[in-house]
């Protein structure tokens, strides 16, 4: 039972900002569960009444229905689509993750998962591996995509009202391993040279600006600036869903210039008159062509990234070209090799025999008399 009302209310009754609720506790398979009944903004004499009515069936354990039918996983779920839709570039992503998810927890009362059960469909995730790839194993990388769609799930149905807690709250994700993967410079003039005519501008720009792929094979002409040196993305072109400007060298700017134009598209990348939707299986070819393993097109983000840091350009700047929100994922694609460890030693020892030989050459700090 509830404690007594310090505000001088009868037991069970307590009121906040939206008015007069019930609250008490029942029992129900041996776990000790709080209940809460809206009453709403109502005199607290007609709250009183309603409280006496309600007390016998309480004393008798005919305990009192919650103020709102409980939502069910698959009510939740389609409520996420909707803002999915509605919000996010990764809705595809988002969708194809629901339907799994749908699959496996069904109908049930979303207030009813635990951790113990979200495990337990991870388990079954890896245990049923990649339908359109046989025996390529499931990545912590990839549940983490599941984790976090359901999270933000969980989410949303908070914000929605359509639970009062977390069922799930504590699930943290596997930790991902970092990819190291960059070009040497020999690697990228080798893809390039086994490049397909209408991939070879695709990876320079990628290559070099550090743009996503969703990016740069959705280009406009018109967003293209040949006269500043720029291509101007809009929120709806981006990930973070924030517009940002991209500098194009005199090189890029060429390279752009003699891309033939299709007639009646707005798209810089066209295939056979189409707009260019994946790139995958010809960048998987010059790959192999060019005899580089182990190496991805989301890799050419990487590689930009860290020879911007090369080169010396400032973090911040670096991170308005690439469009990175926080400085934590930004350092994940910044790559720190066996040369950059090198030239640190070199620097490191330069300054020593520096300072050394400013001590010899002192007579003060040599010892001299």
């Amino acid at each position: 039972m509830s404690k007594p009302n310090v505000h001088g209310l009868p037991h069970h009754l307590r009121k906040d900002g939206r008015g007069y609720f019930l609250d008490y506790f029942v029992l129900e398979g041996g776990i000790s569960k709080r209940v809460r009944v809206r009453l709403g903004q109502i005199p607290l004499a007609q709250a009183k009444k309603v409280l006496a009515q309600q007390m016998q069936a309480i004393v008798e354990q005919k305990f009192i229905a919650s103020d709102k039918p409980k939502a069910t996983f698959l009510e939740a779920a389609d409520s996420f689509l909707a803002y999915s839709a509605a919000r996010k570039r990764s809705h595809k992503n988002d969708a194809q993750i629901v339907a799994r998810l749908k699959a496996y927890f069904g109908d049930r009362p979303l207030e009813s998962l635990t951790p113990d059960l979200v495990e337990a469909y991870l388990v079954q995730r890896r245990k049923e591996g990649h339908k359109l790839r046989p025996g390529k194993a499931i990545t912590g990388a990839t549940l983490n995509r599941d984790i976090a769609c359901l999270k933000t799930l969980v989410k949303r149905a908070l914000l929605n009202r359509q639970i009062d807690r977390n069922p799930i709250e504590g699930i943290t994700r596997f930790k991902e391993q970092s990819r190291e993967r960059t070009l040497a410079a020999e690697e990228y003039q080798a893809l390039l040279a086994n490049c397909s005519r209408h991939l070879r501008p695709i990876v320079q720009l990628a290559y070099s600006t550090g743009m996503r792929c969703g990016e740069i094979l959705g280009l406009r002409w018109e967003q293209v600036d040949f006269k500043a040196g720029v291509i101007a993305l809009e929120a709806a072109d981006t990930k973070t869903q924030e517009k940002r400007e991209v500098p194009l060298s005199e090189g890029l700017v060429d390279t752009l210039q003699r891309i033939p134009k299709t007639l009646g598209s707005p798209y810089a990348f066209t295939f056979k008159g189409k707009p260019i939707g994946t790139i995958k299986t010809a960048f998987k070819k010059a790959c192999f062509r060019a005899g580089i393993e182990d190496f991805r097109f989301h890799d050419l983000r990487h590689c930009a990234i860290t020879n911007f840091r090369k080169a010396g350009v400032p973090d911040n700047v670096t991170m308005s070209i690439s469009g990175h929100k926080t400085y934590a994922v930004f350092r994940k694609y910044d790559r720190v090799d066996r040369k950059d460890r090198k030239m640190a030693l070199q620097k490191a020892e330069s300054l020593i025999d520096t300072d050394m030989t400013r001590v010899e050459n002192h007579p003060s700090l040599s010892g001299a008399k």
